[in-house]
């Protein structure tokens, strides 16, 4: 059986930008044609591609397995075509989804020496709560996710770029609450996890900051203690490092889907983000 090139066309249009309006704008036709193509390709294969929510298109596991498909068909045509025409600079897109500590300090960082030689490169930061991770993977909204430890799921390849240490931190200027620890949300479970691993109780209040970057700042404000990756305020003076604790570390390890061939652009991306050989 040969797919349909224009119900994948339609198909990847949408998988990527998980919106009608715009993948029917990148395609130059009208919305209605779109649905169509991609109702004859879901007839074609007898799955379901997406489920529509009012929010937007959400990949199914069929459609986040025939994603895969279409981008490295999509990497391997872009691979061919700069060969042909003699380009020695990459192309393409590439999605990396992490936690914020991560994210900005480390991931970008370590990837704008490579983004600055290949400008042809369209990169995509997402930044998410640790939780919504794996899930961001599993439908396909981004290529890479950067994770604080190790899924082990079948299909999926993991690398370990490092490890962040935590420490407890409070304001250098003002007298901090001893028993408030600041945390991203409800869910935060990094200052349960260090006090588990320091054999301690948990603090009982908590009062909550978006990200990691307004921890920083509430702590700085003296509106309670927190702990926080290390090298996110070492040089910080603007707040001190408690002693009396054991170091705590968490792996920062990259995953992403086993597949049959990866083009040139995904295998920089790896090296780049593990650091020399």
């Amino acid at each position: 059986m040969k797919l349909s090139n224009l119900g994948l066309m339609a198909f990847h249009q949408c998988a990527v930008s998980l919106n009608v309006t715009i993948a029917a704008g990148k395609l130059g036709i009208t919305q209605s044609a779109l649905s169509q193509r991609l109702a004859a390709l879901e007839s074609e294969l007898g799955v379901t591609l997406f489920i529509r929510d009012p929010k937007g298109l959400i990949l199914t596991q069929e459609g986040a397995r025939l994603l895969r498909y279409t981008q490295s068909s999509e990497g391997l045509e872009n691979e061919l075509l700069d060969e042909i025409r003699g380009s020695k600079e990459l192309g393409g897109g590439i999605r990396i989804a992490g936690f914020s500590s991560v994210l900005r300090s480390m991931i970008i960082p370590s990837l704008s020496p490579f983004l600055r030689k290949h400008t042809k490169v369209h990169a995509d930061f997402q930044s998410y709560e640790m939780q919504e991770l794996p899930k961001v993977l599993l439908t396909g909204r981004a290529d890479f996710i950067i994770l604080d430890y190790e899924m082990n799921k079948k299909g999926i390849l993991q690398e370990n770029l490092g490890f962040e240490e935590y420490v407890v931190i409070e304001s250098s200027k003002y007298k901090s609450p001893e028993d408030v620890y600041l945390d991203h949300g409800p869910d935060d479970n990094a200052t349960e996890s260090f006090f588990h691993f320091q054999k301690k109780s948990l603090p009982y209040r908590r009062s909550f900051m978006g990200d990691v970057y307004g921890i920083i700042e509430g702590v700085e404000e003296g509106l309670g203690r927190a702990v926080m990756s290390r090298h996110l305020v070492e040089d910080n003076k603007k707040v001190k490092i408690l002693k009396g604790y054991k170091p705590y570390k968490r792996p920062v390890t990259l995953h992403y889907y086993e597949r049959a061939f990866y083009p040139k652009l995904f295998q920089e991306i790896v090296q780049n983000l593990k650091g020399p050989a």
